[in-house]
C-alpha cells in the first residue's frame, strides 16, 4: 500500500496548486454546468498520464547508473526547490478574479480544453520529472509499484477536480487572496523539504550528507 498511499498524498499536493487549470476549471463549472467541467478533468488527466508516460520511459532505462542517479537526483531537486521557492514567494493579487474561459457544453472539446490547457504549460513537465526523479531515486519503485503509484495520483487529482466542478461556486467564494498565500505557502514548504532529500543524493556523490 505504500505506493498507493504516496501517490494519493501527492496527487492532494497537486490539486492545491493553484493556477490557470484551476481557476479554468472552476469557471467553467460555473456557467456550463459539472459535465463540462467533468469532462475537463478527464482532459487534464489525460495530459498528466502523458506527460507521465514521457518523463518514466526517458528516465527509467537509465536509472540503473549510479551517475545518472546521482545527477538525476541533482536536477530533480533543483527543480522542485524552484518550484518551492517560487509558490512560497509567489505574490497574489488582493482580488481574486476569475477569467471567462468561453466554455461549452460539449464533452470532447471540453476533454481537449483541459488536455491542452493543461499541456501547454512547460513547467507541468518540469513539475513531472521532478516528480519522477523522486519515484525512481527516493522512492527506487519498481515498474509495478510506478504504475500503482501513478495511478493514484492521477485518480486523486481526478476525483478532486471533479469535486471542485460539483461545488465551483462555493469554491468561488472560499478561495480568497489569503485563502491562496496559505495554500502556496503550504506547497512551497513541502516541495523545498522533497527537493533537499532529493539533492541530498548528488551531494552524496561528492561525499558530502545533509541526511544521516
Amino acid at each position: 500500500m505504500h505506493p498507493i498511499l504516496n501517490g494519493l498524498l501527492f496527487g492532494l499536493l497537486l490539486c492545491v496548486l493553484i493556477g490557470p487549470v484551476f481557476f479554468a476549471l472552476i469557471q467553467n463549472s460555473i456557467e456550463k454546468g459539472f459535465w463540462s467541467g467533468f469532462f475537463m478533468a478527464i482532459g487534464v488527466a489525460l495530459s498528466d498520464a502523458f506527460y507521465i508516460l514521457i518523463t518514466y520511459f526517458g528516465i527509467s532505462q537509465l536509472v540503473e547508473s549510479e551517475n545518472f542517479k546521482m545527477w538525476l537526483g541533482g536536477v530533480g531537486g533543483v527543480i522542485m526547490l524552484g518550484f518551492g521557492l517560487f509558490y512560497l514567494f509567489k505574490s497574489v493579487p488582493k482580488t481574486v478574479v476569475m477569467k471567462n474561459t468561453n466554455g461549452n457544453r460539449d464533452g470532447f472539446k471540453q476533454i481537449l480544453k483541459g488536455f491542452f490547457l493543461n499541456g501547454v504549460n512547460p513547467f507541468v513537465l518540469f513539475f513531472w520529472i521532478g516528480i519522477m526523479s523522486k519515484v525512481s531515486i527516493d522512492f527506487e519503485y519498481t515498474s509495478n509499484q510506478a504504475l500503482a503509484f501513478f495511478v493514484a495520483l492521477v485518480g486523486t487529482v481526478f476525483i478532486v477536480d471533479v469535486i471542485k466542478s460539483y461545488f465551483a461556486t462555493k469554491l468561488r467564494e472560499i478561495v480568497t487572496a489569503r485563502f491562496m498565500r496559505i495554500m502556496n505557502r503550504t506547497v512551497g514548504v513541502a516541495l523545498i523539504l522533497f527537493a533537499l532529500r532529493l539533492l541530498n543524493f548528488l551531494l552524496e556523490g561528492f561525499g558530502i550528507e545533509l541526511f544521516a
